[in-house]
């Protein structure tokens, strides 16, 4: 079954919602209206402000408002002025970042001129892991004054090392870390003027087991992602989520402790499989004899900066999940996610195909650069009936989108709900 979600609206009685079942249906939508741009302004406001009265009518109204470039930006702004973020900006100004369980300081700087789109971000994981506090704090204040060189000709950057949660061996790639990264990430994109498609994270050691996890996990926030002297992790390391981000990955022929060198030469194996059977996969694996746990890798920086930005909407994906912490993949959303969940999407024209297992219930946000919202979209899920409906752009759905990834280029103004069989 499939639920067409116009405004997302808070009480069901104003949701106007359209369920389709089987077949082939249209769902016949109002078009949007236009409001004034201080009028929107207003109601933005209201919006995203504490007066669940007043939050509750602009819902409403904004339900009814049509999500244009200049009603984006507005939402944007608004969103970035609330007071939702007071508590994330106490955090920011004080260099922690925290979730319910894990709380991480971290050091940051700038390096070179501010780009007309805003800072790009790069994240850095320290060595270390399993051992004593002092020597973590050493390697991170290492990681931040030392280990990768700046390079301000690549375009300017915020360079930010995070401190692991704690010190045990996983400290940067157990299920709990990757909500800490996102809130991370909100911080900077909210308050540090950085560009959400040029966020970039990197690691040695165990700073790199986590990229080996972070990135697989969580692709959709980057535009690249870098793990040195490090290897993936059996049931963590996701590889196949990787199709639309660039991944890179380093290790030296001698560095056989805990078989780096042999899982990551298994890993590019299985990268270049999965390159065949469906194209993307970009990224190297740079493999360097002789050479044991310290590899050059000290102006990766550069190397990642100069990649490019993140490609926010890709056509083709693959999610399988490792927890049942994360309910977002670039455009689809996991509505109870589960460890156990494969999703595989793909978009031809204005059809979206779609195979899931063990996933009970997706919903899928749809923009312009993914399908033409001006014209009905297919939607074909596990082989069975298409259902076709007219989607509605809204810009509640937009501010819900807002406030569900604090990312303005993963928010979309249509979803739409998916009931799949776990």
């Amino acid at each position: 079954m499939l639920s067409f979600l116009l405004g997302l609206a808070f009480v069901a009685a104003d949701r106007q919602q359209e369920t389709i079942s089987g077949g082939n249906s249209l769902a016949r939508l109002d078009r949007s209206e236009t409001i004034a741009g201080s009028d929107r302004g207003a109601l933005l406001a209201d919006r995203f402000g504490s007066d669940a009265e007043k939050k509750s009518a602009a819902r409403r109204r904004l339900s009814e408002l049509a999500a244009d470039d200049e009603a984006r930006k507005a939402a944007w702004q608004a969103y970035k002025t609330s007071g939702l973020h007071d508590a994330l900006r106490q955090e920011y100004e004080a260099k922690t970042v925290a979730t319910k369980d894990r709380k991480s300081p971290y050091l940051w700087r700038h390096v070179g001129e501010k780009p007309k789109d805003g800072w790009s971000l790069m994240i850095a994981m320290h060595g270390g892991g399993g051992t004593a506090a002092r020597v973590n704090d050493d390697q991170w204040k290492g990681m931040f004054e030392r280990y990768y060189h700046d390079h301000p000709e690549a375009g300017g950057y915020v360079y930010l090392a995070l401190r692991a949660p704690n010190d045990t061996w996983n400290g940067f790639y157990d299920d709990a870390i990757c909500p800490l990264v996102e809130r991370l990430i909100r911080q900077f994109v909210v308050f540090g003027d950085v560009n959400p498609d040029r966020v970039y994270t990197l690691g040695a050691s165990h700073g790199g087991y986590g990229a080996f996890v972070i990135g697989p996990k969580m692709p959709d926030r980057f535009a690249a992602v870098h793990a040195s002297a490090s290897a993936p992790t059996d049931d963590e390391t996701m590889g196949e989520n990787l199709r639309n981000t660039m991944f890179t990955f380093m290790v030296g022929e001698l560095d056989t402790a805990y078989g780096r060198a042999s899982r990551c030469l298994a890993f590019a194996n299985q990268v270049n499989t999965w390159r065949g059977e469906r194209g993307g996969y970009p990224g190297t694996f740079e493999w360097r004899p002789n050479v044991g746990h310290a590899v050059p890798d000290r102006d990766k920086v550069a190397e990642m900066i100069r990649s490019g930005p993140r490609k926010p909407w890709p056509r083709t994906l693959v999610w399988v999940q490792s927890d049942d912490v994360l309910t977002h993949h670039f455009w689809v959303e996991a509505l109870k996610p589960s460890d156990r969940g494969r999703i595989e999407a793909s978009v031809t024209r204005n059809t979206i195909t779609l195979k899931a297992e063990g996933q009970g219930g997706l919903a899928l946000w749809l923009d312009q650069p993914l399908v033409d919202l001006a014209r009905p979209v297919t939607i074909e899920l596990n082989g069975g009936k298409a259902t076709t409906l007219t989607p509605k752009p809204t810009l509640e759905t937009y501010c819900f989108g807002l406030e569900e990834r604090g990312d303005p280029r993963l928010a979309a103004p249509v979803r739409v709900e998916i009931g799949t069989k776990p």
